[in-house]
């Protein structure tokens, strides 16, 4: 059973009342470092509830209770959480409101003094979340993009949603959407903290350590293992099946399922960044193969344009499962899949070009 969730206008707890948030691309490494925060007694992170961009999908209906179960319809986030239609406010007067009231009960529930989540989706709102939670700190975690496409490679041959068209575009421009986030954050004195994924494989306990630090918060060695977490929120899927083992594993060999056109955009990227930050970012990889170029302006341009089509279809999406009645988005949803995503799958997606 939850404890009632309070109104933000109550009287505020000593509890529960620091946000943070835990920002990447997909197979960066998140889902570890977000088990790895949650073992710390004073930090209660949601994994991938994604409420705060919410606010077109669930427009219309945050005073009527009925964003409750559709935020539960979208990604299963309440559930997964353990946190109850009932146990929700029913009028709100944004998602924002909404993640305070939700996301602190979450952390109130283990006593917690940081609340959050962690995700992979924001990389084209970061500033918008600050803007939202003036509060807040941030902390970005970043991975040689070679592993990333790898990992992506890896996880489609198994898991439909790393093989929607475009998904290593998205992964591509929005690491470099979110390296700008970052520098514009930290100009404006935000709180904000790097990690890399190849460090925190390494030296687990060293990183754990700075951010605490950087959280303020006492060390607690339990945050350095993954012996006891809790992984019930983690969605369903074999690509989680590092994290479910217990095990903190470092990179893996990646060029053997990855296409060659793929690597080769990755490494242009890679010496494009190298370039313009003077060699300070990306730490990983710490060599190119010799006479990599960097991306052009042409490409830059052009991929560019890829990802802000796939944001713009991302929108017209949200927008019909928005207007559709529960009933019919479910059944959309349920038809729609199959037929989507094929069963035979070769293992290789594809950057779109």
């Amino acid at each position: 059973m939850n404890p009632a969730i309070h109104r933000p206008d109550a009287v505020a707890s000593p509890q529960a009342s620091r946000p943070l948030f835990v920002l990447s691309v997909p197979r960066s490494g998140s889902t570890l470092l977000y088990a790895l925060l949650n073992q710390h007694s004073q930090i209660g992170l949601l994994y991938e509830g994604d409420l705060p961009m919410m606010q077109l999908y669930l427009f219309g209906r945050l005073r009527s209770g009925a964003w409750r179960e559709r935020w539960e319809f979208w990604n299963q986030a309440p559930s997964r959480h353990e946190v109850t239609i009932e146990s929700m406010p029913a009028q709100v007067s944004n998602v924002w409101e909404a993640t305070r009231v939700v996301y602190q009960s979450v952390a109130q529930r283990k006593g917690a003094t940081v609340w959050g989540e962690k995700t992979p989706q924001w990389y084209h709102c970061a500033l918008r979340t600050a803007e939202r939670f003036p509060d807040a700190s941030f902390i970005f975690l970043w991975r040689d993009m070679q592993a990333v496409m790898g990992s992506i490679a890896r996880a489609a041959v198994t898991e439909r949603l790393f093989r929607k068209e475009g998904f290593a575009n998205r992964a591509l421009m929005g690491n470099e959407r979110l390296r700008e986030a970052c520098d514009a954050l930290t100009a404006r004195g935000r709180q904000v903290h790097e990690v890399d994924y190849e460090d925190l494989a390494a030296n687990t306990s060293e990183c754990m350590q700075q951010i605490c630090q950087f959280l303020k918060l006492p060390f607690e060695p339990k945050v350095a293992s993954l012996e006891g977490t809790d992984l019930t929120a983690l969605t369903r899927g074999q690509h989680h099946a590092s994290v479910r083992s217990n095990r903190i594993e470092g990179p893996r060999k990646h060029a053997d399922v990855l296409p060659p056109a793929t690597a080769a955009k990755s490494e242009r990227y890679i010496c494009y960044w190298k370039q313009r930050y003077g060699s300070k970012w990306p730490k990983y990889p710490l060599e190119l193969p010799e006479g990599t170029r960097p991306a052009s302006l042409v490409e830059r341009w052009h991929d560019r344009f890829t990802y802000e089509r796939l944001l713009l279809w991302d929108k017209l999406v949200i927008i019909i499962y928005a207007i559709a009645p529960l009933g019919l988005a479910r059944l959309w949803r349920q038809k729609i899949r199959p037929r989507v995503y094929p069963r035979k799958y070769s293992g290789r997606p594809e950057i779109v070009s």
